[in-house]
């Protein structure tokens, strides 16, 4: 009974896996005739009519995972020159059941011969996408051509067998071979080599097109990477940011990383092997859905098998109050992948110093107010991500993703304060308490659909809860009295829905993209501050911005372009009144590549919407007699922009020059304006709209390998600006300065070690003059497999220093520095694992959007 039973359970298997409407199979150096006779019987759903004789020679080596038996098809027929056809069976037979649809698959070239053959690397590794040429030997005149499988295998039809083969791959040395036969055998390709001081080198492989690089990784710089992230930093203008252990750019431009389309952490890319990346999209000039992003990266993964992968990396400083770390696990299952990572940034950081000086105009009159002291600062970020993904071959996918953030900051301060020229109030003392608290979950649904004849359908929806607090509570007492007593606080919960849609078709040389995306925000405010008198009052106000564009992108001869036509509408509320405009945002992009590099000309116009909490009326006292406060008229701003690049790639070199010009008109800033409140002059600042904010100059990075190898590497961001501001309120003011960055990294065997600095430089913001912070660190570190122990030191040379001051105007001179004195010269263990088993899937998710906007006044 009970083996009766077991055959009955095996027959019911086997009857599923028939009746299945998908296909799972893996099928290595097996001719096309074979895998199609496979996929006939797999499925009950189809017929399939091939001629087994033309197909015979075509070999295929896929992973064909929970496809539908058409898509399965069509990956294995991949860049073969073969075709097919599906006619949808009609009628019914004799038992009343559906006729099966029909799938017809025949070789569309047909000629005598077959020229078949392999193609592998210096190491005998499948080289895939390599360009076949078939040349005539007597004027190299064009035969026919095609592309090599995963396998490195090729299978071209020709008239004869008397032919010349190119192989052609980035990278590698063009290889030609005479072939009196129709197989060619293994023919083996050599990377493109030159001696440097002895030294046998090995470039990085790039490709320019017109609006990104392509970048592919050598067999050394794969090995000496323990993760993707750490292979990406090798990356011109990239690197690791030792001090919150991500990957940032040399410029400080924003990074948006993408691993096969899907937004990316940089847990998530740790979570792969760094010889499972095939190459990079290294994006100068992001697509239009991506209009408002710095450097956009997408990742290129190869095929996917079930395993997992798991990590961690800790920092801890021994000093207290400085950790970052980072957990993550991902299992993939089939269709099927769960992932999980939490990030936590923490740090605390007591004993700093500050020091700011304030003189207030009125007429003739001057009041100077000079605070100076010691302050202590901290702040928790806490990131969950929880993913659930599901992909149908290349196909379908769907991701789910949520994610609760939680994030806690403080900022206390003890000032002695010295005032001059003022009968209000004698010299006293200022403290200060400043808290915030968010928790902010996020759910995220993804869509992405394949249709046949190239084209492709995404959605993208994702809702976010804001539910924050907030708290400033202000004593100052002189050596009387209490001169200020001001306790604002806000309570806010903030409502955010993200939607977009887009369609993509591909002609091949051309591609054409069409998007709208709605972002919908609501905040509600509780909030008590001096204009209330301290009594708790609500406050409501909405945002709305609606994106819509049209993308054109190819070639014309030698050169490419990328046209896209794009509008912008904004839509802002709040109870004390209503904007709404409708901007026109094109973007347009000119390339033309020159020998070993690339000219490009774009120029671009974009929209820069005001944070939410800036538009409400909420305020708090900054030191007696001085206000800031929000502006609910604020409009946005218009961000125009032209620049000419140019891009030089040697195996030694990389370097990109810049000259361009950005104006933005009705740029925001925080201006200071004499007012009357409740009776009492005061000075109010506030952000107000300017004329314009104009920005032009030269900006150039560039990368040095002198040895050609990771042995040693230097980069370096710099560039020289000019800047002139236009405002009613203060006039026209003009600035310069010299942005100047620069790393150094060496490796050698397990040892490894990098330095960076940042050279401050003083920017104009608006009304106010700011330097950039006086980043340095340096970090030792030893590799072994997947093991990396290094010792970090940050600022040991002097502490982190942040300098402002205002414009010269007729209200108020302001001053003021910060040190975070405690934390110079922090030495930091640093320790890093990571665990894998097979390939990890990654979905194909083209839509990335987000809502950074925490509603924070």
């Amino acid at each position: 009974m009970r083996n009766k039973i077991i055959l009955l359970a095996v027959l019911a298997m086997l009857s599923l896996g028939i009746d299945a409407q998908t296909v799972t199979r893996s099928f290595r150096n097996t001719s096309m005739s074979d895998a199609l006779r496979y996929l006939s019987t797999a499925t009950r759903h189809y017929i399939i009519n091939f001629a087994y004789n033309d197909l015979e020679d075509f070999k295929v080596t896929a992973d064909v995972r929970n496809q539908s038996v058409p898509d399965a098809i069509r990956q294995i027929i991949g860049f073969y020159p073969i075709a097919m056809k599906v006619v949808k069976g009609e009628g019914q037979d004799s038992k009343g059941h559906a006729l099966p649809d029909m799938i017809f698959v025949e070789c569309i070239q047909k000629e005598n011969y077959k020229l078949t053959g392999r193609v592998v690397d210096e190491n005998g590794q499948p080289m895939e996408f390599v360009n076949v040429a078939v040349l005539s030997p007597r004027d190299s005149s064009f035969i026919n051509g095609g592309v090599t499988t995963a396998a490195g295998d090729f299978v071209i039809p020709c008239k004869t067998t008397d032919v010349l083969v190119s192989l052609t791959s980035v990278g590698y040395r063009r290889l030609v071979r005479h072939i009196t036969t129709a197989h060619a055998g293994v023919l083996t390709m050599r990377p493109d080599a030159y001696q440097l001081k002895t030294v046998n080198v090995k470039g990085r492989r790039k490709v320019e097109h017109e609006d990104r690089n392509v970048y592919t990784f050598s067999d050394e710089e794969v090995k000496a990477s323990r993760e993707a992230q750490q292979l990406i930093a090798t990356l011109p203008g990239l690197r690791v940011d030792v001090l919150s252990g991500q990957l940032a750019t040399l410029s400080g431009k924003p990074l948006t990383i993408l691993v096969n389309g899907i937004e990316a952490s940089d847990n998530d890319l740790k979570a792969l092997q760094a010889k499972d990346i095939r190459n990079v999209d290294y994006y100068v000039v992001p697509p239009a859905r991506y209009a408002d992003a710095g450097t956009v990266l997408n990742i290129h993964t190869r095929a996917a098998e079930n395993g997992y992968a798991t990590g961690f990396d800790v920092m801890q400083g021994t000093k207290s109050g400085f950790n970052n770390t980072n957990v993550y696990a991902k299992y993939n299952h089939g269709p099927h992948q769960f992932s999980l990572d939490y990030r936590l940034e923490l740090r605390n950081a007591a004993n700093c110093d500050e020091q700011d000086t304030y003189t207030f105009k009125d007429g003739d009159k001057r009041a100077t107010y000079d605070y100076s002291g010691t302050y202590h600062f901290g702040y928790a970020h806490h990131d969950f991500n929880l993913k659930y993904l599901f992909t149908h071959g290349d196909s379908l996918n769907f991701q789910a993703k949520f994610t609760p953030t939680i994030f806690t900051w403080f900022w206390n301060s003890n000032m002695d304060i010295n005032a001059e020229g003022t009968p209000l109030w004698a010299n006293g003392t200022q403290d200060k308490r400043q808290r915030r608290n968010s928790f902010s979950p996020s759910l995220d649904l993804y869509f992405d659909r394949k249709l046949p004849g190239g084209h492709e359908i995404m959605l993208n929806a994702v809702g976010t809860l804001f539910h924050n607090k907030q708290h400033v509570h202000n004593i100052q007492n002189d050596e009387t009295q209490q001169t200020l007593d001001d306790d604002m606080r806000q309570h806010n919960n903030k409502y955010s829905f993200i939607g977009e849609a887009a369609y993509t078709k591909d002609w091949g040389r051309t591609q054409l993209a069409l998007g709208y995306r709605a972002a919908l925000a609501k905040s509600d405010y509780r909030i008590t501050n001096i204009l209330s008198d301290y009594k708790e009052y609500d406050y409501n106000a909405t945002d709305d911005k609606h994106y819509a564009y049209a993308q054109l992108n190819g070639s014309i001869a030698k050169i490419g372009y990328r046209v896209s036509l794009g509008a912008t509408y904004i839509n802002t509320s709040n109870d004390d009144t209503h904007f709404h405009k409708l901007y026109f945002t094109p973007d347009a992009l000119l390339s033309y590549n020159v020998k070993n590099g690339a000219l490009r000309l774009r120029g671009k116009m974009s929209t820069i919407t005001p944070n939410i909490s800036n538009l409400s009326n909420n305020s708090t006292v900054t030191i007696p007699g001085l206000l800031y406060s929000g502006n609910p008229w604020l409009k946005s701003a218009l961000d125009k922009q032209i620049g000419l690049t140019y891009s030089l790639n040697l195996p030694w070199l990389n370097m990109d020059l810049t000259a361009d010009a950005r104006k933005i008109d009705d740029d925001f800033s925080t201006y200071y304006q004499w007012q009357t409140i409740d009776g009492n002059r005061v000075i109010v600042g506030r952000d107000e709209n300017c004329d314009y904010l104009l920005n032009y100059g030269f900006s150039g990075t560039l990368t040095l390998n002198p040895f050609s190898n990771d042995l040693l590497s230097i980069g370096l961001e710099c560039g020289y600006r000019w800047q002139k501001g236009k405002s009613e309120i203060i006039g026209t003011h003009h600035h310069q300065y010299m942005p100047l960055a620069w790393t150094v990294d060496f490796r050698k065997g397990c040892w490894g070690a990098e330095y960076y600095q940042c050279i401050p430089h003083k920017q104009l913001n608006g009304s106010f003059i700011s330097s950039a912070e006086n980043t340095q660190n340096l970090i030792v570190y030893y590799q072994k497999k997947q093991l990396m122990v290094g010792l970090v030191c940050i600022f040991p040379f002097a502490a982190a220093k942040y300098n402002n001051s205002i414009l010269d105007n007729d209200v108020l001179d302001q001053h003021g520095w910060n040190r975070v004195t405690s934390q110079k010269r922090t030495f930091c263990i640093t320790l890093s694992y990571n665990l894998f088993s097979g390939k990890q899937n990654n979905d194909e998710k083209k839509l990335n959007n987000k809502d950074n906007d925490q509603g924070f006044f």
